[in-house]
C-alpha cells in the first residue's frame, strides 16, 4: 500500500493511500465479493481533517506524480462518510 501526504491549493493538508481487496491477508474473503464491479481493482482514498473521499478505479502510479496531480484526483473522488471510531 502506498502512501503520500499533499497540500491542497487552499492549504489543507491530505492524506492519499491505495486500497486494494485481497493485497493484505486481513482482508476477508466475503467482504471481496460485495464489492460494486468498480471497486474491484482497487480505490484511492483520501483523508483531511474534514473529511474522507474515494476516487476508483485506482489510477496507475498515482504516488509518483506531485501535489497538483494528486490534488486533480482528490477532486475528482466522491465524498464518503467517516468510519466510526470503537470508543
Amino acid at each position: 500500500m502506498a502512501e503520500r501526504t499533499f497540500t491542497d491549493p487552499s492549504g489543507t493538508q491530505w492524506q492519499a493511500w491505495s486500497v486494494v481487496p485481497g493485497e493484505h491477508a486481513d482482508w476477508p474473503e466475503h467482504a471481496r465479493k460485495h464489492l460494486p464491479d468498480a471497486m474491484a481493482d482497487g480505490w484511492l482514498c483520501f483523508e483531511s481533517a474534514g473529511e474522507k473521499r474515494r476516487l476508483h478505479p485506482l489510477p496507475p502510479n498515482w504516488h509518483e506524480g506531485g501535489d497538483d496531480e494528486l490534488w486533480a484526483f482528490c477532486s475528482e473522488a466522491v465524498r464518503v462518510g467517516r468510519a466510526k471510531s470503537a470508543a
